[in-house]
Parts: C-alpha cells; sequence; structure tokens
C-alpha cells in the first residue's frame, strides 16, 4: 500500500513539474519574438536614414557642416552594423540635420 502511494505521488509530482516547464517556456518564447520585431524595426530605420543620407549628401555637399555629416554618417552606419542601432539612429539623425534636412519617419 506505501508502494503504491509513493509512486502515485512520484508520477504526479513528474506530471506537475512537466506542467509548469512548458508553461515557463512559453512564457519566454513571447518576450524574444517582441525583442526580434524591435530590432527589425531599428534596423530597418538605420537602413532607411542611411539611404536618405547617401541620396542627399550629392545635391547638399556644399552645405557647412558637410564634412562633419559625413563623419556622423560613417560613425552611424557602422553603429548599426555593430547591433548598436539606438546610437547609430541618432549619429545618422543629426547627419541629416548637419545638412539642412529633416530625417523622414
Amino acid at each position: 500500500m506505501i508502494i503504491r502511494t509513493s509512486i502515485a505521488a512520484g508520477l504526479a509530482a513528474i506530471l506537475l513539474s512537466g506542467a509548469a516547464l512548458a508553461d515557463s517556456t512559453a512564457a519566454t518564447k513571447a518576450p524574444a519574438t517582441k525583442t526580434t520585431e524591435q530590432s527589425q524595426k531599428l534596423a530597418d530605420r538605420c537602413a532607411a536614414l542611411e539611404t536618405q543620407f547617401d541620396q542627399a549628401i550629392a545635391s547638399h555637399g556644399n552645405a557647412a557642416k558637410a564634412a562633419a555629416a559625413k563623419e556622423l554618417r560613417s560613425k552611424g552606419g557602422n553603429l548599426c552594423k555593430a547591433n548598436q542601432r539606438a546610437s547609430g539612429i541618432k549619429n545618422l539623425q543629426q547627419a541629416l540635420k548637419d545638412i539642412g534636412l529633416k530625417p523622414k519617419a
């Protein structure tokens, strides 16, 4: 009788721990997807700002701060590639402002 009770208790513990593991696994997957989406949005923003600057510099190369803007563009692009996208975006936005343009949203 004691053996049956012990086996039943052990089986119940295994089943409950499996359910708890399944719950914790589901909880950890949701934030990862959100982080991936956020990272992709930042990467897209980096690319859009780089393209905007690259297209605009040809006609705005005579701006007073054009040389500084080119350095900021380079630095911003490197930061974006190094997964420091928030800092890269700030540099790219400033580069556009330096040549007299408003960064597109």
